[in-house]
């Protein structure tokens, strides 16, 4: 009985802790908190008014009841995003620490979030506009490559739409190439060696082992991530008849056969994939032309 109650007692401290900062506290004597944007697992997210020079900015804050870990999954994105310098990722701004609490400043990218306009707004796609997101998603991937780190969380709830320019947010789970991560780490991420990464379609094999496959740190894993991106913008326009039994996307979705064949070497399935953006760059420039 003492444990549950302890446990209760705990859990009770950390929601009073993690309760998001009140609209127009001033964080840390220069940060005027304006909305609370939401919260992850691990941290929050507010816009602000930097008070020294009136700009908007993003202010990304650890969750204070992931204590140490949440400040180092922040520091650790605050480090790769301070290394890149691309006009479609948000800039770094500043590192802000004080007592137990520390929040990452970043360039403020107001926009729509494409999980936001597909399943709020019920936006739906045509094939050329969810390959010219791909051909535009490509572009910060290529920097973040080249740079040296891998994404690991290309999504669409991480993709955002202002005004017709695309970009690339939350590198929360980013890493190095190739980067072992420390194993409390991967423990807390859930990220396994036993997972099953084969996961071959929205359809076939669990959405947790696709995201297990997204997290290898090699550039692949952020392409295959482009795949699944794909596949669900172009099912934001499909309508499954009642009755009819649950097939693969290339017989749901009857896309050209250029376009299957592009898609499933972004998902693995067929050799060769690509092992860095620049090449599968160079290859939908030319499917894309072959089908205007």
């Amino acid at each position: 009985m003492w444990n549950f109650i302890a446990e209760k007692w705990r859990e009770t401290i950390n929601h009073w802790r993690d309760y998001p900062l009140r609209t127009g506290t001033v964080w840390m004597g220069r940060y005027r908190i304006e909305r609370f944007l939401g919260m992850g697992s691990y941290g929050q997210a507010y816009t602000c008014t930097d008070i020294e020079n009136g700009c908007a900015v993003l202010l990304k804050r650890s969750m204070p009841s992931k204590l140490e870990l949440g400040r180092l999954l922040l520091e650790r994105e605050s480090h790769i995003l301070k290394a890149l310098d691309h006009p479609q990722i948000p800039k770094w701004i500043h590192y802000a620490k004080g007592g137990r609490d520390e929040a990452l400043i970043m360039e403020l990218i107001e926009g729509e979030n494409l999980e936001h306009k597909m399943m709020v707004q019920g936006r739906t796609f045509t094939l050329q506009e969810s390959l010219g997101t791909i051909k535009e998603l490509i572009q910060p991937l290529k920097h973040l490559h080249q740079a040296g780190f891998v994404h690991r969380d290309v999504r669409i709830p991480n993709v955002l739409d202002r005004s017709g320019s695309i970009y690339l947010i939350d590198y929360g789970l980013a890493c190095r190439i190739g980067e072992q991560l420390p194993e409390e780490l991967r423990a807390l991420l859930k990220e396994t060696d036993s997972a099953d990464n084969n996961a071959s379609s929205l359809q076939g094999g669990s959405w947790a082992a696709v995201k297990r496959r997204m997290r290898k740190p090699y550039p692949s894993s952020d392409l295959y991530g482009l795949g699944h991106l794909f596949l669900f913008m172009m099912y934001a326009g499909y309508e499954h008849e009642e009755g009819q039994a649950e097939r693969g996307w290339e017989e749901e979705l009857e896309l050209p056969q250029a376009v299957n064949h592009f898609i499933r070497r972004l998902l693995q399935q067929s050799e060769p994939g690509w092992l860095s953006a620049v090449q599968c760059e160079q290859d939908l420039e030319q499917l894309i032309a072959a089908l205007a």
